[in-house]
């Protein structure tokens, strides 16, 4: 039974980019916000990294699917072929509108406005202007990029450590790391609480649904050679959240694993548009999994980082397919793989890939299967 929206809800989709699901305890306002609202509380990142998320997020494809597949292939988006969110909302009558750190980082197609910030940016007043001027229109979908946490990590971490660098002090000094990521976090909750007042002030709020959510979350130097993000597959970064306010969505906590391909069907879902395409959304609508209980779904992960042990930016090298709480990865550079029990083995400590295991056959059987389905060539397909 699927969970009925007013059909003219607007949409407010917000990116806090980069914050790390197991700091939301760490943020009051955004946990009071999770707590009083509907949160899927396993949602994977199809590809750790914004831009190629991003794309990911406004096609309802996985990245080798739409065209972006790697940090150098931003341009190469499948325009001619793909019909994105922000289209079939506008033919359906929607404002559209973003506002993001640049314009390579979203496909453009379908928004009415479309406009840029840079690093003096006071998050807090330009997004709540741009909300209420949004809001003047009967219909909207407005998507707004908070880039805060992104932004301090390139400052503090980046560009204070060689980030070609894999064995220096960085990795061996994680109490620090993670005190330097949690200093960020005030800035990104006060931002949350300046937005929900925002929306809570609008004649209209009674038709907004708010949703906040994170593209990737960040490493603090858990992994030997990934500083940052999008270098790996591990769940500290591909395992994100998404959290949904809406008159009409009762308070609860999904925990049934979804993927950031969902958000493209959901949001058409809230707005109740119909839409054909020429071709299947992988992704699932997740007002669904509210009432009832879907058949999980396996979520296939790619990147190819720009620094760590295997940088690719211009092909993703990294694999994996996470189901049922278990995760296979493949490293294509150094042909390796790796086996993990995530309810067992929440860090990712412990590699118990046996090519012998009837069940890593199993998830090796999925994990080939994506790469032939979205004709990824690799060293075990080509």
């Amino acid at each position: 039974m699927s969970v009925n929206i007013s059909s003219d809800s607007s949409i407010i989709l917000i990116n806090l980019d980069g914050l790390r699901k197991d700091k939301i305890d760490s943020c009051p306002n955004l946990k009071s916000f999770r707590d009083n609202n509907t949160y899927f509380s396993k949602m994977i990142s199809v590809a750790p990294y914004t831009l190629a998320a991003h794309y990911s997020i406004f096609s309802g494809l996985y990245p080798s699917q739409n065209g972006v597949d790697a940090y150098y292939h931003m341009f190469r988006f499948k325009e001619n072929e793909i019909t994105t969110l922000a289209q079939l909302l506008n033919n359906a009558g929607y404002h559209t509108r973003c506002d993001v750190i640049s314009e390579n980082i979203i496909p453009k197609q379908g928004f009415d406005k479309i406009t840029l910030f840079d690093k003096t940016v006071d998050y807090k007043s330009r997004h709540s202007e741009i909300i209420n001027e949004t809001s003047k229109h009967e219909k909207f979908f407005l998507f707004l990029h908070f880039n805060g946490i992104h932004d301090r990590l390139v400052e503090e971490v980046l560009k204070k450590y060689d980030p070609e660098a894999n064995d220096d002090e960085y990795f061996k000094k994680i109490d620090e790391n993670e005190i330097r990521y949690e200093s960020f976090l005030p800035e990104c909750d006060g931002y949350v609480k300046e937005i929900i007042k925002t929306v809570e002030k609008l004649p209209n709020k009674d038709k907004v649904v708010l949703i906040f959510f994170a593209d990737h979350g960040a490493s603090i130097g858990e992994k030997q050679g990934e500083k940052f993000y999008g270098v790996f597959t591990y769940d500290y970064t591909i395992n994100s959240f998404f959290m949904i306010r809406s008159s009409l969505v009762e308070q609860k906590e999904i925990d049934a694993q979804c993927s950031i391909l969902d958000i493209f069907p959901t949001c058409l879902e809230i707005a109740d548009v119909n839409y054909s395409l020429e071709y299947d959304l992988e992704g699932i609508n997740l007002l669904d999994l509210i009432n009832d209980r879907k058949d999980e779904k396996p979520v296939f992960v790619e990147t190819g980082g720009l620094y760590g042990y295997w940088p690719s930016p211009k092909k993703h090298n990294v694999f994996c397919v996470r189901y049922q709480n278990k995760k296979l990865i493949y490293n294509d550079t150094p042909k390796s793989w790796e086996f993990y029990n995530l309810e067992m083995d929440p860090g990712e400590i412990s590699n118990i890939f046996d090519e012998s295991s009837n069940e890593v056959k199993k998830f090796k059987r999925m994990l080939t299967d994506y790469l032939s389905k979205l004709g990824i060539k690799t060293k075990i397909t080509s």
